[in-house]
């Protein structure tokens, strides 16, 4: 725009000159290198007038790049924070699953050492209970029947539990060998009859 005003004062300067007082032919040519000048002019305006449009529509292609370089660039972003969201998610659920394994790792062995303790417990409470219901249980008097059975298996018995063994083996004046199908011969009939 600068160099069609800077063209423009030299060119009207020009008519005046040849208007104010030049020859026919001095006009005429001063007329010719006007148009001249003119048509180098027109030229060069649409010469500028081309260039102007290239450099438009070359900027309307680089704003056009750079507007899809940015929205590809918006979309790469949005990709890498989905990822990066996802790796924390997932680094999130990680440390999730680290954490419930070091709580599985302390209390397995405080769960079975209860188990262990329970167990140990109910093995010595046992005999305690059971002495609780023998001593609780009422008690049945034994009938004189069953205290002479007792005690009659006992005296036939090769190791006697209730009544201690007589050294002499001597019963009612019967000498007992431990046999209960023979009868216990006496020892002082042996001597009477010798």
């Amino acid at each position: 725009m600068q160099t069609h005003t800077l063209l423009v004062i030299p060119i009207t300067a020009m008519l005046m000159l040849t208007v104010i007082g030049c020859d026919h032919d001095e006009n005429r040519r001063l007329a010719e290198m006007a148009e001249r000048h003119l048509d180098r002019q027109s030229e060069q305006n649409r010469r500028m007038a081309e260039l102007q449009r290239s450099v438009a529509e070359g900027s309307r292609r680089l704003v056009e790049a750079d507007a899809k370089a940015r929205e590809e660039m918006v979309a790469l972003q949005r990709e890498v924070q989905a990822e990066r969201s996802e790796f924390g998610r997932q680094r999130d659920a990680l440390e999730d699953e680290r954490r419930g394994l070091a709580a599985k790792r302390r209390s397995d062995p405080i769960i079975a050492a209860a188990i262990t303790n329970i167990g140990l417990l109910a093995a010595c409470l046992l005999p305690l209970v059971l002495c609780w219901y023998l001593l609780h249980r009422p008690v049945e008097p034994a009938g004189d029947q069953a205290v002479t059975e007792i005690l009659l298996e006992d005296l036939v018995a090769s190791k006697p539990l209730l009544l201690p063994r007589l050294e002499s083996n001597r019963v009612g004046g019967f000498h007992y060998d431990g046999n209960p199908l023979r009868l216990p011969e006496n020892p002082e009939r042996k001597d009477e009859s010798s």
